[in-house]
């Protein structure tokens, strides 16, 4: 039997059926015909929708017929419909086709907002003289002249990690899949290596966005304001900030005045990402141990 040069259409398995079935002669001119016209229509189609492939999505309620139902967060060509037809095309059915857009490639970004100081940046003594002689007045930390380089080591320490903020956020996300998510983080971080009085401070606050899901993958984006709280109290480090100044004796060490005050500041970012949905294929997912 010779078979036509397009044998693995979808008109020469029909008329190849036929022929096993009920002994129809294969028609080689009308297959051929048919197969132009189904690649016409298949173009036809992929041509009127921004992507060749598509996510299946329902409404999610009770009214979804079964077929249908099997089909939410599936991927489909549109020049390959599943036994179902596309979405919308069955009588009375409600579904929509999702753009998909298979991308493999995961990356996250936190960009810091209202990051200035308003001065030079204070020594350790400077620090100590207001524990002395500042009567417990809050201090910002951009008065301090600190708050820029706080702002990029916390980013080393938690923002540029996967498994740290951005892992949390990208968790959040995935819980949701479409719409709004949120959170909160709060942590201290070690910022002697910036200025020894800082010791170890907190920073925390609110994370909000949307997240859209583009199966395997979601893609987000929001805002997060970051609050910083730290306070210089303890006189054990102040003995040794006055040994590293060599100011042993330039202080009363029991002065009344002598009063513990907060360190404190405020700033916002925005965040991106697009991180696989599984999260055991994802290299951010939040580990609080790690």
């Amino acid at each position: 039997m010779v078979r036509a040069a397009n044998s693995d259409s979808a008109a020469y398995r029909k008329a190849f059926e036929a022929y096993l079935r009920y002994g129809t002669p294969i028609d080689l001119a009308t297959i051929a015909s048919e197969a132009a016209k189904s690649s016409a229509k298949a173009a036809s189609v992929t041509e009127r929708h921004p992507t060749t492939h598509y996510i299946w999505r329902t409404r999610r309620d009770d009214r979804v017929r079964p077929s249908h139902r099997e089909n939410e967060g599936k991927v489909f060509a549109w020049d390959d419909p599943p036994p179902t037809g596309h979405p919308g095309e069955a009588y009375g059915c409600r579904c929509w086709a999702e753009p998909y857009i298979p991308v493999a490639q995961e990356f996250f970004k936190i960009t810091m907002q209202d990051v200035a100081d308003e001065g030079a940046p204070w020594d350790s003594d400077d620090f100590v003289y207001h524990y002395f002689f500042g009567g417990g007045r809050t201090v910002t930390l951009r008065e301090t002249g600190h708050l820029r380089a706080v702002v990029a080591e916390f980013q080393r320490q938690a923002g540029d990690v996967p498994t740290k903020l951005p892992g949390q956020i990208a968790d959040e996300a995935r819980k949701i899949g479409d719409g709004s998510f949120g959170g909160k983080f709060d942590r201290s971080y070690n910022m002697t290596r910036i200025v020894f009085s800082l010791g170890r401070t907190k920073v925390s606050g609110p994370f909000r966005g949307t997240v859209k899901r583009l199966h395997p993958m979601v893609e987000f984006r929001g805002a997060i304001n970051f609050e910083l709280r730290d306070a210089f109290r303890d006189p054990l480090d102040i003995d040794r900030a006055l040994q590293k100044i060599g100011a042993i004796g330039a202080f009363p060490t029991e002065l009344p005045a002598s009063k513990p005050y907060p360190i404190i500041d405020d700033w916002t970012g925005t965040f991106e990402g697009r991180v696989h949905l599984d999260r055991s294929q994802s290299g951010y997912r939040y580990e609080p141990s790690g």
